[in-house]
């Protein structure tokens, strides 16, 4: 054999061999992430990094299971006369553009001042709420007491997860305690970090067996900490009121029933779920209603106006007060966001890259940004909500004075 191929045949073996190992090291790396309840890894990768994304993003029901929340008759945002009269600030603009925004609403009064959509979106683009859905989940806890299947919003959460009953903390927990982020359940709040059970959550295929496999580190209502577990812990003490009263009833069916067709939303919506219906998944609701942003405007419009629509008192008035009342943080309440010392001052929902509905009650507006991304370092003048905020309540303000 010739010196030329013996090198030929070393380095078809060297090539072969690496590849061997490396495929080994691939195999013992899968089965280690399998065995050691790490496997959803595989469906965030999939889900993210290989479409092209470092973490969830606006678009990615595709990813997920999904029910169905059904309108009921639509209706129309009305149109102020000054409608898309005037331009947004240059500033503002590049910046929403700069941050891949996919719209900007501006509403007073009930009606339409501003409304803008960023290719490839428009005024029927489902996208994801992220932790907006937090604020929904909580105004459907409302509603559920108002309606009968649960006691109280105080209510303990014993009185339907039973699993902590022997926990000398959890039996003290309540839900408005979960709303408020002080109930001193065990979690690590991370959307970045591959293994962390906050993107096992996301990503992971039983949401309710997750959360409950954490117990209490705190005193209940005793210490600040936001945490997706503690709304989907809510979430779960949701569906089991719904189902002890109307067996069968699901979160997206409650929502679709008592919050979607009464404030005539204007589109049907998408609920993601852990996994298939058929094998009991159940709705994320701490992250994951897909709407259209005129949707998303209805729920500010809904606070603006103390829980009331079309005459009818959908939600106690003393209930939103609560939920947009400063608990242990001056700027959160219950599932809302505020600033109350600002010039402007307001209250929103937020979620993950920048979704945003802010009321600002003095001037009866409701804005509505949604988007890919968002600048979260940058705060501003409370020094906890980015100064985004404050940039789109400023504009907002500017087009209708």
């Amino acid at each position: 054999m010739g010196l030329a191929k013996v090198q030929l045949f070393e380095e078809r073996y060297s090539m072969k061999k690496t590849l061997t190992i490396a495929t080994l090291v691939l195999l013992l790396l899968a089965a280690g992430l399998q065995f050691s309840g790490h496997s959803y890894i595989w469906r965030a990768l999939a889900g993210t990094y290989l479409q092209g994304h470092r973490t969830a993003y606006i678009d990615d029901s595709r990813n997920f299971d999904q029910r169905l929340i059904a309108k009921g008759v639509s209706v129309a945002w009305p149109k102020d006369p000054r409608y898309n009269q005037k331009p947004l600030d240059v500033q503002t603009r590049d910046y929403l553009n700069q941050y891949g925004s996919a719209a900007f609403l501006v509403i007073q009064k009930g009606a339409l001042v501003h409304e803008e959509y960023f290719a490839p979106y428009n005024a029927q683009s489902l996208t994801n709420s992220f932790s907006m859905a937090k604020t929904i989940t909580t105004l459907q806890t409302g509603l559920a007491v108002k309606q009968g299947f649960i006691s109280s919003f105080d209510a303990p959460l014993t009185e339907q997860i039973k699993e902590y009953a022997n926990d000398t903390r959890g039996q003290k927990a309540t839900i408005a305690q979960l709303a408020a982020m002080k109930s001193g359940h065990e979690w690590e709040e991370n959307y970045y970090l591959p293994l962390n059970m906050t993107t096992d959550l996301y990503f992971g295929k039983n949401a309710e067996a997750l959360v409950l496999s954490h117990g209490f580190e705190r005193e209940p209502g005793s210490e600040y900490e936001y945490s997706s577990g503690s709304t989907q812990l809510l979430g779960v003490f949701l569906k089991r009121a719904l189902q002890a009263k109307e067996p069968g009833l699901t979160i997206s069916q409650h929502l679709s029933r008592s919050l979607w067709q009464p404030l005539g939303m204007e589109n049907d919506a998408i609920y993601t779920m852990d996994r298939p219906e058929v094998e009991g998944g159940m709705e994320r609701t701490y992250c994951c209603v897909f709407a259209s942003a005129r949707d998303f405007a209805r729920f500010g419009q809904l606070l603006l106006q103390d829980g009331q629509w079309n005459g009818q008192v959908l939600l106690d008035k003393a209930f939103i007060a609560r939920m947009r009342q400063p608990d242990l943080q001056q700027y959160y309440g219950h599932s809302l966001w505020m600033d109350w010392t600002y010039e402007h001052p307001f209250y929103l929902m937020q979620g993950h890259e920048g979704q945003y509905v802010i009321v600002v009650p003095s001037l009866e507006l409701v804005v509505v940004r949604t988007g890919q991304h968002r600048d979260k370092k940058t705060l501003g003048p409370n020094g906890k909500l980015p100064l985004e905020i404050y940039r789109f309540v400023d504009q907002a303000v500017s087009l209708v004075q």
